[in-house]
């Protein structure tokens, strides 16, 4: 049973788990990652630091939390691309480990700048793709918050034609705590959340079209990791949160009770 008090942190908490950029805005005011690429691993490289840049709220409503996650390489989908993804194939059995060694995770920084209260969002083995953040708000305009953490680096696969592997991370700024039935993620002007996320995934958080979600691009050293004769330029790779990774990590869970979208 859940008491009075912790209700009224869960209201709190849930209120502020999300930060948004409206998407019916000008594309410099979306939200984005402070710093959106790094070389692939090398010894010289470790993890990269970074942050979710949120410039406004959901129109007139402030943002009172956020969700943030990488996509889980079990279940992500990969598409491929020659032209920078003005056109795209989504190759039948390609993985994400068929184009990176190792999975991003990530490291939270903490701070209470924005929100008071952080939490991790996990892969089935405990590793960290994301976290989701509350307890707190950003006005609507005329602010920025930033949420600040950390990217494992990754190394790309020497078989793999890729010159380049853009990692999607799937991301909400949630304005009010509502059911799913009042959220439409193809809304760009929705008061209650905005979300930042891939359209391809197939699911209910899908965002309207490619220009929304936020980037990490990940650039091969083709010094130390040269692309094969046979790969000729080279492919762009993109990989993003499959649909069920997205109905498991997107909504926020506290002590067990699903508090965003309210049930």
């Amino acid at each position: 049973m859940i008491n009075l008090s912790t209700k009224n942190l869960l209201t709190v908490s849930v209120a502020s788990v999300f930060m948004i950029a409206a998407a019916s805005q000008s594309a410099f005011a979306h939200t984005r990652l402070t710093v959106n690429s790094s070389p692939e691993s090398s010894s010289a490289h470790g993890t990269t630091t970074t942050a979710v840049n949120i410039p406004h709220g959901c129109g007139d409503n402030p943002v009172i939390g956020n969700v943030i996650f990488l996509p889980d390489t079990n279940s992500a989908i990969v598409q491929t691309s020659t032209d920078n993804f003005e056109t795209v194939e989504t190759p039948e059995g390609d993985t994400a480990l068929n184009h990176i060694v190792n999975p991003p995770f990530i490291r939270l920084i903490k701070s209470n700048d924005v929100y008071s209260h952080q939490a991790f969002i996990e892969d089935s083995l405990g590793n960290p793709l994301g976290f989701w953040a509350a307890g707190g708000e950003l006005p609507a305009r005329n602010w920025v918050g930033q949420l600040p953490f950390k990217i494992t680096s990754v190394s790309i696969q020497p078989d793999s034609c890729a010159s380049k592997v853009v990692i999607v991370p799937a991301i909400a700024n949630i304005c009010n705590v509502t059911s799913m039935s009042e959220i439409d993620s193809q809304d760009p002007d929705n008061p209650n959340v905005d979300f930042w996320t891939a359209p391809d995934a197939g699911s209910q958080y899908d965002a309207p079209s490619w220009s929304y979600p936020a980037t990490y691009t990940i650039e091969r050293d083709l010094d130390n990791n040269p692309l094969a004769e046979s790969c000729g330029n080279g492919i762009q790779v993109r990989i993003f949160p499959s649909a069920a990774q997205m109905n498991r990590d997107m909504p926020v869970t506290i002590d067990g009770q699903q508090v965003w979208p309210r049930p």
